[in-house]
């Protein structure tokens, strides 16, 4: 990995951070918002089984690219699956959610701008580590995290 104020090139596999999200489901830093100055976040998503639920972004747009087994979404009013090489595109204010309803890993690129999501997504790891084995998570209790009030929640998980 090389890290520098002109730029950076990271190998495949190779993260700045790795976020354990639970359930086998892991997000991989690869340019933070402080990297970018604030202009782009970019991860690389491994999911097990499930997705978040369909919710909005208020000041976000975001691309996600699928790089292996199938992504289930919803995008306004559009549903579909797509598999290896199917990009989805998902602006500011539109309700979106993705989910692996597969038997295999899915694996995808995300692409957000401006940055800075990567910070609410530690406060949901935090807060994800901190549930008793087994414990689902309460989407009331979610809607309180830091950084949950520019990306509510507005219906229930694909599946």
């Amino acid at each position: 990995m090389t890290l520098h104020d002109g730029g950076q090139a990271l190998a495949p596999g190779d993260a700045l951070e790795h976020l354990d999200m639970g359930g086998g489901s892991v997000l991989l830093l690869r340019v933070t918002s402080e990297q970018s100055a604030g202009l782009v976040t970019v991860f690389e998503g491994v999911v097990e089984q499930g997705g978040p639920p369909l919710h909005v972004h208020e000041a976000e747009d975001e691309v996600v690219v699928v790089l292996a087994g199938e992504l289930t979404y919803r995008v306004g009013d559009e549903d579909g699956v797509l598999s290896p090489g199917g990009l989805l595109w998902f602006p500011r204010r539109v309700p979106h959610a993705v989910a692996n309803l597969g038997a295999a890993p899915c694996r995808f690129l995300t692409v957000v701008t401006p940055g800075g999501i990567e910070d609410f997504f530690r406060v949901q790891r935090d807060h994800l580590a901190s549930l008793p084995p087994g414990q689902a998570p309460d989407p009331a209790a979610f809607a309180t995290l830091p950084g949950a009030e520019t990306r509510p929640v507005v219906g229930p998980p694909l599946g």
